[in-house]
């Protein structure tokens, strides 16, 4: 630094004279070129960390990508693997609900015989657990309505096996009592089921009357279904025995309890699963509850029957709303 001053003291001075000797010219030139020399070498050095830095980030973005892509179509497999597995057990559900539905009484059969009819068969799945039986024997029907335990593929097997009894029990057996034909088909389903030997419990309940066509009387009897009645204006039920059909318990003796109605023209008769009580929906999410079911029946039972079936399931949809079905839902009317 004294140096530098020294020179540039010692230099002339006036108008001619340089600002700067030629040492310290050439001084700031040669440190403007280091610097610029620096300025280039770290420019580049810093360029090439950055394009290896970005090179590793790309390889690392790369691979992740890659895995990424992988999964997804993996993912992509299984979901294709899965959409065809259920795309074949719906298939096979459509056509176990064929069968089911062959098995099932034709609703003109029951109509046939009596002044007016109706089956409102809602099941919550593709098939159900709940069945409506119907036989006629000379001049007297037989009718039931079954809620099997379970609905779906477990409740359907279930209603597979009570049908085929009720036919067993009826056509062979000759039975035509509701309370004995209730009592055969619970030895039946203990039997069928093993359940003496086992800890199963599957079983159902049942509303059953048999109907003579001439006299027209009615007997009845129910495993925790009832049978609900309107005549003249006026509800009233036939009470179901509290005990299921199935689920054998050795300390217990099942014996159903029958009842009788002389029934009168234009009486109008109801059996039903708890499936269309049970439903929530409305407002509040609650069910419907079998009060008001009962009055919605009595309000509807002087319209045509095909009219009261309509009425019930536009009720059943409109409350439901957003709310998943519950249950199978299964409502047989007859109109004597």
């Amino acid at each position: 630094m004294e140096h530098l001053l020294q020179l540039y003291t010692s230099a002339p001075k006036g108008p001619d004279a340089q600002i700067f000797s030629d040492d310290i010219t050439w001084f700031l030139i040669f440190s403007i070129i280091f610097i610029l020399i620096g300025g280039i070498f770290y420019f580049r050095w810093v360029n090439r960390r950055f394009r290896e830095e970005n090179k590793n980030l790309t390889d690392k973005l790369s691979e992740r990508a890659h895995q990424v892509m992988m999964q997804k179509w993996e993912l992509e497999r299984r979901n294709l693997t899965v959409s065809q597995q259920n795309a074949e057990i719906i298939d096979s559900l459509y056509y176990a609900r064929n069968i089911q539905a062959a098995i099932l009484p034709k609703t003109e059969t029951i109509t046939r015989n009596f002044k007016e009819a109706f089956v409102l068969y809602k099941p919550k799945d593709i098939v159900s657990g709940d069945f409506y039986f119907f036989e006629k024997f000379d001049n007297k029907v037989i009718l039931a309505i079954a809620d099997c335990t379970g609905h779906g593929v477990a409740g359907a097997f279930m209603s597979m096996v009570g049908s085929s009894l009720l036919h067993q029990i009826t056509g062979q057996k000759h039975l035509m009592e509701p309370a004995r034909i209730l009592e055969a088909l619970n030895d039946g389903i203990v039997e069928a089921l093993k359940q003496k030997e086992s800890d199963s419990h599957a079983g159902m309940d049942i509303a059953l009357c048999c109907i003579d066509l001439v006299t027209k009387e009615l007997k009845y009897a129910g495993a925790n279904r009832p049978l609900y009645f309107i005549r003249d204006h006026q509800a009233d039920s036939l009470k179901p025995d509290k005990l299921p059909i199935g689920g054998f318990r050795p300390d217990e003796d099942r014996v159903f309890t029958q009842q009788t109605l002389q029934l009168r023209e234009n009486d109008t008769l109801y059996i039903y699963s708890d499936g269309y009580a049970d439903q929530f929906g409305g407002v509040q999410g609650k069910k419907i509850m079998t009060k008001k079911f009962k009055e919605l029946l009595l309000n509807i039972h002087d319209s045509p029957m095909k009219d009261q079936q309509k009425t019930l399931d536009e009720y059943f949809e409109t409350w439901r709303g957003r709310y998943e079905q519950v249950d199978d839902v299964l409502v047989a009317g007859i109109r004597i």
